[in-house]
């Protein structure tokens, strides 16, 4: 029985049916009791190391080319200091899945933070364990032995929708979180209007790597129940969500699914059977149509179905 990932229901809707870029195939179920989205079958971990082999890192120095992480860190950059701007400056500060570490370098140029970034042993950690802006611990959060009330924030930014066990992994955060202090999600939304348009070709389904989405009112609900409240909330992300149209209209046109994403990775392997010619058509349609989508998601964010969310939650104090 494909119980839920986040409460253990049995009860659940069938949403569709969808493939991944190795062609295999899931079921996206959506649960009756938490209204959380989840994949049946639930991945094999043969399955998701696939699915985390190098080439989802990028195949260059960075994930992406010199020019789209100029871009990125841009965003990054701004990220950084509205998050730095709800802090103290002697905030300890936990970053999971962090990546190559590149948003904790920019916050730690905003104050004298003590920054920690946690991140799963791969391409990506390899990059992170050269920077000395940060302490790096390399694993995942169940395998962490932080002491109790240990940080004033926690972020996860694009991370939680990875996690296999979510309710686990919040009951570990609301411990290792001080009272008074603040965590930051920011992941796809579900219930965005791309996600209901798209459905199966939805970039950000990203199967088999994203193993739950939640909307807005589950995820609120969820925290809730282990003393958060939401006391933030956003729809409108340029970095995320205009893309997430783009590709996924791409995917409605091509056979393979996210050829474009793999393409701006170096990816060559996965994009051989693409013309140099369709490529580069792929590329011009994402980079000229690129202000008209952010417009779209502008739009979407004022009814809170922007392609991605987030949100920022305070835990209770004892």
């Amino acid at each position: 029985m494909p119980n839920c990932i986040a409460c253990n229901s049995p009860t659940f809707q069938l949403r569709f049916s969808l493939q991944d870029q190795y062609d295999d195939h899931y079921r996206l179920l959506k649960c009756e009791s938490c209204d959380c989205h989840y994949l049946d079958p639930r991945p094999t971990e043969a399955q998701l190391n696939r699915a985390y082999d190098d080439s989802y890192y990028g195949e260059g120095e960075k994930k992406f080319s010199a020019f789209v992480e100029k871009i990125l860190n841009h965003f990054r950059s701004a990220k950084a200091k509205k998050v730095a701007g709800k802090l103290s400056k002697d905030s300890r500060f936990l970053d999971i899945g962090c990546g190559d570490g590149e948003f904790l370098s920019q916050l730690s140029k905003q104050a004298d933070f003590e920054l920690y970034g946690l991140e799963i042993p791969g391409k990506a950690a390899e990059r992170a364990i050269e920077r000395t802006e940060f302490e790096l611990i390399i694993g995942d959060l169940a395998s962490t032995s932080f002491p109790s009330q240990h940080f004033d924030c926690i972020s996860l930014i694009h991370v939680f929708e990875h996690l296999p066990n979510p309710t686990e992994s919040i009951e570990i955060i609301s411990k290792i979180l001080k009272s008074g202090g603040r965590l930051i999600i920011e992941q796809p939304n579900i219930e965005s209007w791309q996600a209901r348009l798209f459905k199966d070709k939805w970039l950000h389904l990203d199967p088999p790597r994203h193993l739950n989405l939640m909307g807005p009112k589950a995820l609120k609900k969820m925290l809730k129940q282990h003393g958060f409240q939401c006391v933030s909330e956003s729809y409108f992300s340029p970095q995320f969500s205009p893309f997430g149209v783009q590709q996924s209209l791409l995917n409605l046109i091509f056979k393979k699914r996210e050829v474009l994403y793999e393409h701006l990775k170096g990816n060559k392997e996965y994009v051989k059977s693409y013309s140099a010619f369709n490529l580069f058509m792929q590329k011009l349609f994402h980079w000229l149509t690129f202000p008209l989508f952010v417009m779209t998601d502008l739009i979407a964010s004022i009814f809170r179905k922007g392609g991605t969310m987030k949100m920022e939650f305070s835990k209770s104090e004892m």
